[in-house]
């Protein structure tokens, strides 16, 4: 068991949703967040990628140019034809080799959102920073809950990182301008979420 003082998490806490999921600053925020991810996550994809092509190329015309070779010579026994057959057949079984390695670098189609489908979902989130001032503990409580907010408190480093989820499910109503219901009064956020953020303090 560890305990930890109300204000240690809930100040930041408040802070964070304010900055990162109403504030009118969130969705610069989670833009750079995002173009870091996808920079980092490249892992010089992009580039091997490419050289990939380049020696696809390289191997089409060499390909071909064994091709003509082989049609300057009636005589399918003639030296040259057969130098040109082993020739194609080596380069053949080089370009597949590298088509492989091309479809195992090529991005995979997933059903995770795109960055521009999170930033229109961050941006159908209300603003509730004055909710935020005025609810009750019950209200916040449920608050924290609707958006999936996990609290890690790191005792060695008296850190602490913070996290919180939006969900395709996230419709803003007139209701939702007003201070956090309950869940029983259709506040439930549910569906496939994201984690726009995490602070560290």
């Amino acid at each position: 068991m560890l305990g930890v003082r109300e204000e240690v998490v809930l100040e930041p806490l408040l802070d964070f949703l304010g900055r990162r999921l109403f504030g009118p600053d969130r969705l610069r925020l989670l833009h750079d967040e995002l173009a870091a991810s996808l920079t980092a996550g490249d892992d010089g994809r992009a580039e091997e990628l490419a050289a990939l092509e380049r020696q696809l190329t390289e191997v089409d015309q060499a390909i071909r140019r064994q091709a003509l070779r082989l049609e300057e010579h009636d005589d399918p026994d003639h030296p040259v034809v057969a130098a040109a057959k082993a020739r194609i057949e080596e380069l053949a079984n080089q370009r597949a080799t590298l088509d492989d390695k091309r479809r195992e670098l090529e991005p995979r189609r997933t059903d995770k959102p795109q960055p521009h489908e999170i930033e229109a979902l961050l941006a159908s989130v209300p603003d509730l920073r004055p909710a935020l001032a005025r609810s009750s503990p019950a209200e916040l409580a449920d608050l924290f809950d609707a958006f999936d907010v996990t609290v890690t408190y790191d005792k060695p480093s008296h850190s602490l990182e913070l996290a919180a989820t939006v969900t395709a499910a996230l419709v803003p109503t007139p209701e939702t301008l007003q201070p956090p219901h309950r869940r029983s009064q259709n506040c439930d956020i549910a569906g496939a979420g994201f984690e726009p953020a995490t602070s560290g303090l």
